[in-house]
């Protein structure tokens, strides 16, 4: 049987917890105050101490202090099994231990994959931890390119005003199509590379009416052409995990949405697979809870809302004394995806003639109905019909 070992990952060190699958202890408690810990430090020592330790560890994956360790592992074919940190802490927790130390918490890492060792569910998926690292990595250099293009039009229009529109009087492209190589042509005349317009290009700047391209204009467009190759390679990383044979019914469900590629590979990011949003049974979690003002129960879909907050779309209460509010909970970037398909798919193409799928043509009519209101609520209001109908349709496919 398998040796288990419990990763607590710290910013110079590891604390690490061994264990049998066939000698779990009847008091986890107990164990978790009684075991002798390993505590390794992140250097060439500490790596090869821990790959001699066990066979199959179980580690959090918190930030790029554990992908270290993971990547150290997964390098020499270790099999690393990564878990969602709130399960670990509700066991805990379940077991009596309240205090927060790298002790417990990797007993807990143990004891739970020694627990659920032959249960894959229990575990996050490589395909979505993977998906979902590149594309935070995606998002960071969206947002740098984004930066370095506002400078950029903001140059122009005193350096070269007429390339601040197109010949229809628009705003000329300045963002790649997913999967497109190659960087919009304007930034590419700028920077200097080849392009197959120059011509036209250089004619419009030797009789502009504009200061002529600074050497910051041209810095800012090689930049913005680099990390948007940088971008490209990111994308066709994207498409071959979302790809995965795991995410084909997934997919069979975001083509009655209208869902593009990067809001897909989001979604599939935050919930695959969507059986973590289920009970023991498999089945949705819903519980009868009091009211807020405490005179009667009423109904909760635990599970919807545990979906909802994955995607960005639930929201958290701060109450102290008299005061009380609610902000915006769970991952931004999932958030962003859905609002932007909300506003580019439902909003800005609403009145489309053409045929649109199911849902995508529901939630037109939806923001079409709508009264009156401001234009942030009205997108936040379809981005939750949204949410729900595809936590309904997955929950009925799966």
């Amino acid at each position: 049987m398998p040796q288990i070992v419990g990763i607590e990952v710290g910013k110079t060190s590891i604390v690490c917890c061994c264990l049998k699958t066939e000698e779990i202890p009847p008091n986890y408690g107990q164990f978790a105050r009684s075991y002798s810990p390993q505590t390794l430090l992140s250097n060439i020592s500490g790596a090869q101490t821990l790959l001699e330790l066990g066979d199959v560890f179980i580690i959090e994956p918190t930030g790029d202090y554990s992908k270290i360790w993971i990547d150290l592992l997964k390098a020499n074919e270790r099999c690393v099994l990564r878990v969602n940190p709130k399960r670990v802490r509700a066991m805990k927790e379940y077991h009596g231990i309240m205090s927060k130390t790298d002790r417990y918490d990797s007993a807990f890492l143990a004891l739970y994959g020694a627990e659920n060792f032959e249960n894959p569910d229990a575990f996050l998926s490589d395909y979505a931890e993977d998906l979902r690292e590149v594309l935070l990595q995606h998002v960071f250099i969206s947002r740098m390119a984004g930066n370095h293009q506002r400078r950029l039009w903001q140059l122009l229009s005193r350096e070269w005003p007429e390339a601040c529109r197109s010949r229809s009087g628009s705003k000329p492209q300045q963002n790649r199509e997913f999967l497109e190589a190659t960087p919009p042509g304007l930034w590419r005349f700028i920077a200097g590379e080849e392009y197959s317009q120059a011509a036209r290009r250089q004619r419009s700047l030797d009789e502009t009416i504009g200061s002529g391209l600074s050497e910051l204009s041209r810095t800012l467009a090689a930049q913005v052409c680099e990390l948007e190759r940088k971008q490209y390679a990111m994308e066709e990383r994207i498409s071959t995990l979302s790809a995965a044979p795991e995410f084909a019914p997934y997919h069979t469900v975001f083509d009655l949405f209208g869902f593009g590629p990067l809001t897909r590979a989001s979604i599939l990011s935050r919930v695959y697979p969507f059986q973590q949003f289920m009970g023991p049974d498999g089945k949705p979690i819903r519980l009868r809870v009091p009211s807020a003002k405490g005179d009667r129960l009423h109904r909760r879909n635990k599970s919807l809302g545990a979906f909802r907050l994955s995607l960005g779309n639930g929201t958290k209460t701060y109450q102290s004394g008299q005061l009380q509010t609610e902000k915006a909970a769970g991952p931004k970037y999932a958030r962003v995806s859905l609002y932007l398909h909300v506003r580019s798919q439902v909003v800005l193409r609403g009145n489309s003639s053409g045929a649109a799928p199911k849902y995508l043509r529901k939630h037109r009519e939806f923001y079409q109905a709508l009264p009156p209101m401001p234009h942030t609520k009205a997108v936040s209001k379809v981005m939750s019909l949204v949410v729900k109908d595809l936590y309904r349709e997955l929950l009925a496919s799966l």
